[in-house]
C-alpha cells in the first residue's frame, strides 16, 4: 500500500511485483550495503513508496583486486523510478 494515497498496488496483491531472477532487458544499478539488514530495509522502502516492478538482489562479482565482493542489483521497469529511487531512498546516501 502505497503511504501517500493510501490505495494499495494490484501488483502487491498478486505477488508478481518483485522480480525473483533478473530480467535481461533490466536495466541495473550496482550498490554496496553493509548488511543484509540495510538491504531488507531498503526493499521495505521501494514497497511503500515506488509503483512499478522492481528487480532487488545479492551477486558475487570479481572485483579490481581480485577478491570477491557481495554487492547488491537494483533494478526497476519503469525508468523514472530508478531516478525517483536513487534521488530519494535516504539508505544509499550515507
Amino acid at each position: 500500500m502505497l503511504q501517500k494515497t493510501n490505495t494499495p498496488n494490484p501488483l502487491n496483491y498478486f505477488n508478481v511485483r518483485r522480480f525473483k531472477k533478473k530480467p535481461k532487458n533490466l536495466n541495473c544499478e550496482k550498490y554496496n550495503f553493509e548488511s543484509d539488514e540495510l538491504g531488507e530495509q531498503v526493499v521495505k522502502w521501494i514497497e511503500q513508496n515506488l509503483k512499478s516492478r522492481y528487480y532487488f538482489g545479492r551477486h558475487l562479482v570479481l572485483d579490481g583486486e581480485a577478491k570477491f565482493q557481495y554487492i547488491f542489483l537494483v533494478g526497476f521497469e519503469a525508468p523514472k523510478e530508478m531516478s525517483i529511487f536513487n534521488l530519494s531512498c535516504p539508505f544509499i546516501h550515507q
